[in-house]
């Protein structure tokens, strides 16, 4: 499975937020922010906390190395299991100071 890249991710929120007018700067800081080494972006949205994001992860993931350096409110983890061996999910609610001026949660 390919991971998501900045530059893809940030291409994507672009367009996702484009009638919120944010600045490309504050999308940069994002998108470098969300994407994780060796993970895949399923599903990115907003939520009570900031940003939900669904990460997907065709080996073991080490939870310690995914939250460090970030301020996360709930992370799951989901083995797929049965359905699909050696598939995993991973749901976190992130902070994002930098969307708070925009009158998005954060």
């Amino acid at each position: 499975m390919e991971d998501t890249s900045a530059k893809d991710l940030h291409k994507a929120m672009a367009k996702r937020l484009a009638h919120h007018k944010i600045s490309d700067d504050v999308l940069a800081k994002v998108s470098a922010r969300v994407a994780k080494n060796g993970l895949k972006i399923g599903g990115i949205d907003f939520c009570p906390y900031g940003i939900c994001i669904d990460y997907f992860a065709d080996k073991p993931v080490s939870i310690d190395e995914l939250l460090e350096r970030e301020k996360f409110r709930v992370v799951r983890l989901f083995p797929y299991g049965i359905l699909v061996d050696d598939l995993f999910r991973i749901q976190v609610e992130m902070q994002v100071p930098e969307l708070n001026e925009l009158g998005l949660r954060g």
